[in-house]
């Protein structure tokens, strides 16, 4: 069953994050029948949004994704995210076609320079928070749509994480039962554990579950750093490490999301109108050319045209 969310809601699609996950949903190798471009990538995201649509009819829906080119992160330290594997082909050739769906489905996407998707989505849930957008929307909520760890640490009683696909919404709450942190901890969880697809170093040997059990036991990592004595062992060298050679630090840099971007953005241009910036008869067309005949049927009865 769709969880429920009250008529004033704000989602936001991580985009990239997504496109990966819809990109590995549907490994079978699906092509246009017209085109032979790669499609699996494009079917799931496509279905995702048309789900959205369809069972939480939300009053605002933006899309953030990273723009070309380094961010503010790479200039304090170059090996941001160097070893990470180039993305596959076939992901790459579909994401144009992705991006031309969500436009057609009328989601206002958000890009600026230096910045990566997150900061601009923690920017908009800080700005939800603080209760920026009340004056157009009173009481407006944000649904992040994300599964995105470095998320977490900007969950409020007005912005949580959405999983679009299980309908499941992690809040404070289950944020507790899932790591045993608030979204206070979370920086001091992800500070420790380090991100090897980011290259973040992290503390060596420290893991989740370690970390949560540091977090839990001295309440934040400066506190961890004045009772190090209290550690035993290996544990006890790996986190004086840590701090003695700035990995702490600079772990900590590298995690923390920004708030304060300078978006230019408007809450009114992400207004959809319920379905009347969705652009039905381009989407119906590019249906047909990819071959996703059932999707031409959902939409028609999105739109009330079944």
């Amino acid at each position: 069953m769709p969880t429920s969310a009250p008529p004033n809601t704000f989602y936001l699609i991580d985009g990239f994050a997504q496109m990966f996950r819809s990109y590995y949903a549907i490994r079978n190798g699906m092509n246009s029948p017209v085109t032979g471009e790669p499609t699996n990538a494009t079917f799931a995201f496509t279905d995702m949004l048309l789900k959205i649509y369809r069972d939480y009819h939300p009053a605002y829906l933006a899309m953030a994704m990273e723009s070309k080119g380094k961010t503010f992160r790479d200039e304090f330290y170059p090996e941001y995210k160097a070893h990470r594997d180039p993305a596959p082909e076939d992901f790459k050739q579909q994401v144009p076609r992705m991006i031309e769906i969500a436009e057609l489905f009328g989601v206002r996407i958000i890009q600026i320079e230096r910045y990566e998707a997150d900061d601009i989505i923690e920017t908009l849930a800080h700005q939800t928070q603080q209760g920026d957008f009340d004056d157009v929307a009173p009481g407006i909520l944000l649904r992040m749509v994300s599964k995105d760890k470095d998320l977490e640490q900007v969950i409020s009683d007005r912005a949580v994480l959405f999983d679009a696909h299980k309908d499941e919404v992690i809040d404070a709450a289950a944020l507790q039962v899932k790591r045993g942190i608030t979204p206070e901890q979370a920086i001091d969880f992800q500070t420790l554990i380090g991100d090897s697809t980011d290259n973040v170093p992290g503390v060596k040997g420290i893991g989740p579950k370690t970390a949560s059990k540091l977090i839990q036991q001295f309440g934040s990592v400066e506190e961890l750093g004045k009772n190090i004595d209290q550690l035993k062992g290996k544990q006890k060298e790996n986190v004086q490490a840590a701090f003695d050679d700035g990995l702490i630090d600079l772990s900590r840099r590298l995690v923390t999301m920004a708030t304060d971007v300078e978006l230019g953005f408007d809450l009114k241009d992400a207004a959809t109108e319920g379905t009347a910036k969705i652009d039905g008869a381009k989407l119906h067309e590019l249906f047909r050319e990819l071959g996703f005949n059932r999707m031409q049927s959902d939409l028609a009865k999105l739109l009330g045209k079944d």
